[in-house]
């Protein structure tokens, strides 16, 4: 390796630390596609895979890097396993196919419209007198909460309190293991899910109804057989934190990607319902809010030059995947025109998120709703929108005002 490469590859790899992915990690994707495109993070001990084509080779090649169960991860230490990002093979297919009585697309077409919209409608026309608010905090995130706890079967627990589940959550998998303030709100937030859900599942155990969480205690599984709440808690975590959480900070990406672009604002003023999933999805593209997958190594694998051990953590970082020069003209740019690709927000199969078609309704129908009712929506000057976060990646707060 040359000097000047030698100097590159340490450049960009000088800032790569938690702190700085936390704050704000494309940069410093750029530089490691550029530089050191697979390499061994050293806070977690995963190797991270940042290219597009190199993200697809993991992440869907199953026999050679399979879901990680690594006890140091992140995912293991906040949801626990196995958990259905965990898991594998026929286990994994049968708690799939619960799920899927929920989550199919066929099947969210036909109750989505009817519970989402509703919720939308109420929480747009709450705010419209105000002229003001923070699109996150009272729109993007409670309208998530409210539809996805809906479907979970948690209709009784208030916003406030799934809100600060999630937020827990989140904070633990990004967060270090010694942050003291961190783990003791993770803690705390464990013991409060628990104390909730564990009734919860008893009743739907006893008597199955329609919800996810019955889909999830009996979905897949021989009759008279159930799945205990110690086997489906750990996915419950995952669905708390990336359900609950998600699609309102998928709405929150796009709609910043929406609002800082001129001509891709005065377009959802004038098309709301043509344009609101495509701007969902671009934002989905922009700022993936589930940043990586993890993936542990079957075997010793060569990639990109650099010989990946076996049993050893992976991480396929969707959101540096989502913004490779090699794959997107201009990818840091939110372009509601820009010519359809495919992106990686949504992972690979056989872990392809079963929420998608789910997410993806929820943010058309919310971006659609605040364009058809909050008359000339536009940031608001006075006050900066706020994004963090790698692991998992939101706009945390988004201040905007519109013609009272």
């Amino acid at each position: 390796m040359s000097d000047t490469a030698t100097t590159g590859r340490e450049e960009a790899l000088a800032g790569l630390t938690g702190e700085n992915l936390f704050k704000d990690p494309y940069p410093i994707y750029a530089a490691l596609r550029r530089q050191a495109p697979v390499h061994q993070f050293p806070e977690t001990g995963e190797w991270l895979v940042t290219r597009w084509a190199d993200c697809r080779t993991v992440g869907a090649n199953p026999a050679v890097f399979g879901p990680s169960d690594h006890p140091a991860s992140p995912e293991a230490r906040v949801f626990g396993t196995p958990n259905i990002l965990s898991m594998d093979g026929a286990d994994h297919a049968c708690l799939r196919q619960g799920l899927d009585m929920s989550l199919q697309p066929n099947v969210v077409s036909t109750y989505i419209e009817d519970l989402a919209r509703p919720i939308v409608r109420d929480y747009v026309g709450q705010l419209l007198a105000k002229g003001a608010a923070d699109l996150t905090a009272a729109l993007f995130e409670p309208i998530s909460v409210r539809v996805v706890a809906s479907i979970l079967g948690m209709r009784e627990v208030s916003n406030a309190t799934l809100t600060r589940w999630f937020h827990a959550l989140n904070a633990g998998m990004q967060r270090p293991e010694d942050d003291g303030m961190t783990l003791a709100q993770l803690n705390a937030a464990r013991s409060e899910i628990d104390a909730v859900l564990r009734p919860a599942v008893e009743r739907v155990t006893a008597a199955p109804d329609r919800s996810l969480l019955s889909h999830m205690v009996h979905g897949g599984m021989p009759d008279g057989a159930v799945r205990s709440y110690e086997q489906i808690i750990p996915t419950i975590r995952v669905f708390l934190l990336g359900g609950l959480q998600e699609p309102g900070h998928g709405a929150a990406n796009a709609m910043l990607g929406v609002l800082q672009n001129p001509d891709a604002r005065a377009a959802l003023i004038r098309e709301p319902e043509s344009l609101a999933l495509r701007a969902y999805d671009e934002g989905l593209r922009w700022i993936a809010p589930i940043g990586l997958t993890p993936r542990l190594s079957r075997k010793e694998f060569e990639l990109d030059g650099v010989t990946i051990p076996a049993r050893a953590p992976v991480a396929v970082v969707l959101a540096s995947a989502n913004r490779d020069e090699a794959f997107y003209e201009e990818p840091d740019a939110f372009r509601l025109d820009r010519k359809r690709r495919q992106h990686a927000s949504f992972g690979y199969a056989p872990h392809f998120c079963s929420g998608h078609a789910l997410g993806r309704a929820i943010g058309r129908i919310s971006i659609e709703e605040a364009f058809k009712s909050l008359p000339n929506l536009r940031l608001d000057e006075a006050s900066a929108p706020e994004t963090r976060g790698w692991r998992f990646r939101g706009v945390t707060r988004l201040p905007a005002v519109w013609d009272a």
